[in-house]
């Protein structure tokens, strides 16, 4: 009946056995409680106290080993407490928050009933684009359907009508944006009165500057919900807020973040700006046609003049980027979801928690500014329940050796300096060139020219040389 633990200094979450409560310095405001194991893992969801309906939902789709971050975090947050945890992308944190919400949220409705009222949340759950959005929705109905749950979504790009009728009938689960979430809170279209649990999803990208005032006002809405925030990354900047916090979170740091993937190949390859183009349409030539991937750039105006350019020499691309509308994005996403398309050629846009199943590679046409955004990157490969081994490709010149020293560590098995700031991108020692609309319009002819004379070579026009706009 007793719980044995390992040494603080080699520390993750203990689990609670038998009934046996967290040992006291656990609850101390704000501590970081990192990679700490009990000598008695927790290899089932059945010993991390989930309803029966769960596991048997679970088993069915073959899931059967809990993910480090869903061992560690389900019994914290089962037993209500606001925490903060970090682990890799694509290793299962959509499903270490759900689970213990859904539960929760089922629990209470046992005891209080379920609610009637409209547009009032017992559970909310905030993400950082509106693909996110829609992705987080899928995955939690995926599970919610056991304790018959309701889960809507809410997002910026959506019309009225639409919107309306998300919230026009009672949500146990709702899903959405900060910035969209606050402006119906602001407006009184949204009651959060009756909240019991808040998630805070890719929160290294909520809490940077620019979207932390809309986050900060739905935290500290009155009432004592549990807080909850889960990240890839875990930059100080954001440890010195998150100690700040007045719910005091308990930090969770599993054994894999801030690291590469395990089952990896990388590859960097040197080759001059102008000839990008060509030395994407080799490696695609020699990549297994039956092999679908995500080729990432750094703005939205390259995305759009990549995709051109390597449509035209017969490669098949979906590009989505912010210059999209958002039903043209979401329509791209559908597309290459149902199979159009070879690979996705996009921006961080589609590096923050898009989940395709059947990606092998990660091709970085651009590397980008910060270590942190190419681990978002090649977390599109490797993923949870993935078999295989992903490819990863960086293409690379001399303004990238900064980064390239980073990328060089992290596939050696170092983890990343978490040092880094929340916003702005890393000084880089020559500023990458600029496109602007002339430049795409000029990719475009000069890619409709190589379809007709494929001897010709189609460099990327240099455009104007300058500092990097942000996508």
């Amino acid at each position: 009946g007793k719980c044995r633990y390992n040494t603080p200094r080699t520390s993750l979450i203990p689990y609670p056995l038998d009934g046996v409560t967290l040992p006291r310095q656990f609850h101390h405001p704000a501590r970081t409680v990192a990679r700490f194991l009990p000598k008695r893992s927790l290899v089932s969801f059945s010993e991390l106290g989930l309803l029966p309906e769960f596991i048997e939902m679970l088993s069915g789709r073959e899931i059967h080993d809990p993910t480090p971050v869903q061992r560690s975090t389900i019994p914290a947050l089962l037993g209500g407490a606001s925490a903060f945890a970090v682990a890799r992308t694509g290793s299962g944190k959509t499903l270490a928050y759900a689970l213990p919400m859904l539960q929760r949220l089922h629990l209470l409705e046992q005891a209080e009933g379920m609610t009637e009222q409209r547009a009032r949340p017992r559970g909310l759950v905030l993400t950082s684009t509106r693909e996110l959005v829609g992705q987080t929705v899928r995955a939690i109905k995926g599970v919610a359907h056991k304790v018959r749950a309701r889960v809507r979504g809410v997002s910026g790009g959506m019309r009225a009508k639409e919107q309306g009728g998300q919230l026009s009938e009672p949500v146990d689960v709702l899903v959405g944006n900060p910035t969209r979430i606050a402006s119906l809170v602001r407006s009184g279209g949204l009651d959060l009165s009756d909240l019991r649990v808040m998630v805070v999803d890719e929160a290294d990208t909520l809490l940077s500057p620019g979207q932390r005032p809309d986050l900060e006002f739905l935290l500290n809405q009155p009432g004592a919900f549990q807080r909850c925030y889960f990240s890839a990354t875990l930059p100080e900047p954001m440890r010195q807020l998150i100690v700040a916090r007045p719910e005091k979170p308990i930090i969770l740091i599993s054994k894999d973040a801030h690291a590469a993937p395990e089952k990896l190949r990388v590859q960097n390859l040197a080759v001059r700006h102008e000839e990008r183009i060509d030395a994407t349409h080799d490696l695609l030539n020699e990549l297994p046609k039956a092999e679908r991937g995500i080729l990432f750039v750094n703005r939205r105006e390259r995305a759009a003049q990549v995709a051109l350019a390597l449509t035209a020499l017969g490669h098949s691309a979906v590009a989505i980027h912010g210059a999209m509308l958002p039903d043209e994005r979401k329509a791209a996403i559908k597309k290459f979801r149902a199979g159009e398309g070879r690979f996705l050629v996009t921006t961080e846009l589609g590096g923050r928690g898009l989940d395709i199943s059947d990606l092998r590679w990660v091709l970085n046409f651009e590397l980008p500014e910060r270590p942190s955004e190419y681990l978002h990157r090649i977390g599109r490969v490797g993923r949870s329940g993935s078999t295989g081994t992903g490819r990863v490709i960086n293409l690379h010149g001399p303004q990238d050796a900064a980064i390239l020293q980073d990328i060089k560590r992290l596939a050696a098995g170092a983890r990343l300096d978490t040092g880094e700031a929340l916003r702005g991108p890393r000084l880089r020692e020559k500023a990458q060139p600029r496109a602007d609309r002339k430049v795409v319009k000029a990719a475009a002819a000069q890619a409709a020219q190589a379809a007709r004379t494929p001897e010709r070579e189609v460099p990327l026009p240099a455009g104007r040389r300058g500092r990097p706009r942000r996508k």
